[in-house]
């Protein structure tokens, strides 16, 4: 018979029910109960939200300070990444210490163990270090592994593009002159987010390839193999630029660089270079 069409009920089951309601009211309550991370308490689901929403709003309002690995190697905040506030300068330690490398006076070139396929078995480091030369004459694979051998790496184009908002027209750049000038030197050639040279000095090497063909609606070539082995290539518009079976797209740089005038900014793009090739105008920065 069930205890509902029941008037009477003995002891036991009264018991029984009880204990039946009891336990499901601490089954409700427990599961609609939290611990605090703070205190360790008990609190209700309600109270969970609100700590919850108060810790998204706490996260979202703190604001970060971009440093680099050492006290040379300076950083600026730009939105939410941390950009090179100098056009990188490879070095043989991470703190901008030790051998310098690059093209210009001052620096050496760069040893057999960083070769230009970034396949490096001696590791170097890019650093964004004030008063120094830029390093040059690197491989968008030699950038691209001294970024990441610095906890950084290579700006996107549309991060590059972010950082130079706001640089001054040319006439405030290295632009008019027979060689790059050492990081700094070109104060006022700074964007809105305090980065440098942006516009001239060097043009930069950022992380995006795409298809290298002066005419970007040119039929794609069909199979070929990379410059740096028989990696199969296929259905590129090989760069121009580079030796062996003119195969890589193009890998963009940006910015202008110390003799291109009036045609360096903050919109200037190069898209035909391929990522192996090497230029004594052509650098880059780092992001993290």
């Amino acid at each position: 018979m069930s205890y509902f069409s029941k008037k009477r009920f003995t002891t036991r089951q009264v018991i029984g029910l009880l204990t039946v309601v009891f336990l499901g009211i601490a089954a409700i309550t427990y599961a609609v109960s939290f611990t605090d991370f703070q205190n360790g308490s008990t609190i209700s689901s309600s109270e969970m939200n609100t700590k919850l929403n108060a810790l998204k709003d706490a996260v979202n309002k703190t604001s970060f300070t971009c440093t680099g690995n050492s006290a040379s190697d300076i950083m600026v905040k730009v939105g939410p990444l941390c950009v090179d506030k100098y056009e990188a300068s490879i070095y043989q330690n991470a703190d901008g210490t030790g051998t310098a490398y690059g093209v210009f006076t001052g620096q050496t070139a760069y040893p057999v163990g960083f070769p230009a396929n970034g396949n490096w078995t001696t590791p170097l480091y890019a650093v964004s270090k004030t008063g120094v030369l830029p390093s040059t004459s690197v491989t968008w694979f030699q950038a691209q592994q001294a970024c990441a051998l610095s906890g950084k790496r290579l700006l996107t184009n549309a991060e590059w593009q972010m950082a130079a908002s706001g640089t001054p027209d040319s006439t405030a750049c290295n632009v008019s002159s027979a060689a790059a000038a050492n990081t700094g030197a070109n104060a006022s050639c700074v964007s809105n987010w305090q980065v440098n040279d942006m516009v001239g000095n060097v043009w930069e090497w950022v992380a995006d390839w795409m298809q290298g063909n002066t005419n970007p609606w040119a039929p794609s070539t069909g199979t070929t193999n990379a410059t740096y082995g028989s990696d199969w290539m296929y259905g590129t518009n090989p760069a121009t630029g580079q030796g062996g079976g003119l195969n890589f797209p193009a890998a963009l740089f940006r910015g202008g660089s110390w003799a291109d005038g009036t045609s360096a900014g903050v919109f200037a793009l190069i898209a035909v270079t391929a990522p192996s090739s090497s230029y004594d105008f052509i650098g880059f920065r780092c992001a993290r």
